[in-house]
This record gives C-alpha cells, structure tokens and sequence, in this order.
C-alpha cells in the first residue's frame, strides 16, 4: 500500500512496503546496486557517486531527465548501513526551498518467510503556486511509478532465483 501526504507546511511524505518472498541478504544483494535502484526514480536519467563507491558521506551527482528538460542536481548518502539499507539527497543547486528537497530512503526488514522492503521519501513542496491536493496526486503517480519498479525488479530476481537448476541453501542465499 502507498501512502502520500503534503501538509499543510508543504511537508511531503510518501511510504511504500513491499513483502517479498526473498531472504533479506538476497533483498540487499540486488538493493546494493546503488545506482540501479536510485534510477528507479523516473527523473533519475543518471546517478554517479563521488570516488564510485556507495558509501555514508558521499557525494552525489544527478542528471533529471523529463519531457526533454535536463537538470543538473547534487545530494549525499545520508546512511549506507550493509544488510539494511541506505538514504540519499536530492536537492536543487537553486537551494534548499527550491526543485522538492527531498530523501529517498530504502529499508530491509526481516520478515517469517522472507523480507519487507520500506519505501520512504521525505521532502519539501516547493511549487507554491500547486493546490497541495493537485501536489499529492503528483507525487502519488511518481512514487507510484518508483514502487512499481522496484518491485518489478526485485520480482525478476525472485523468478531468476526460483527458476535456476542449482538452488544454494538458505544460509548461503
């Protein structure tokens, strides 16, 4: 289920949870593939990560791509933890109360028979001028898009997986 929401500071806060029928380590074997999962993001034409190498402190460039119109941006790993997770910045090189401020944060949990993966992105509304009602259907249909990626990938793994002749054991998967 996707939740939404814009206060009425213009706060944004969209969460997403997907259960998934994959040990968790298999979850972050596919997730730690930084910049495939942060182009997921239908703005995000491209991701490149200061020294390569997805880390807590990184920097951040990133390429929007949308309708023909190319943006330049900049952000950070915020937290890059093996096994769990990680959040980035996406911010506009105009400043902080302009282009949506936002973070972007993916989250493993275990789970009985597999893992829940959490979807949240924070931010700030920055298009005065949109009725938040018209900013959270918006954004509603761009994180829908993000989830369903996600998603999508991470179901093509799990078919990979079950489809292949020699199956590892749990503890090695």
């Amino acid at each position: 289920m996707i939740h939404v929401s814009v206060n009425e500071r213009r706060v944004v806060r969209c969460s997403a949870a997907l259960d998934l029928k994959l040990p968790p380590l298999s979850v972050w074997g596919q997730l730690r593939d930084f910049r495939r999962y942060a182009r997921q993001d239908l703005f995000h034409a491209a991701v490149n990560v200061e020294g390569g190498l997805p880390k807590t402190g990184a920097a951040l460039r990133l390429s929007h791509h949308y309708c023909g119109l190319r943006v330049r941006r900049y952000g950070r790993i915020l937290l890059w933890r093996e096994g769990v997770g990680f959040s980035f910045s996406d911010l506009s090189f105009r400043g902080p109360r302009h282009g949506f401020p936002h973070v972007l944060t993916f989250r493993i949990e275990p789970m009985p028979n597999g893992a829940r993966l959490q979807i949240c992105v924070t931010g700030l509304w920055t298009a005065g001028l949109c009725p938040r009602r018209l900013a959270q259907l918006w954004l509603r249909w761009v994180f829908g898009q993000v989830v369903r990626c996600v998603r999508n990938e991470l179901l093509i793994y799990q078919l990979w997986r079950e489809q292949r002749p020699y199956r590892m054991s749990p503890v090695n998967s």
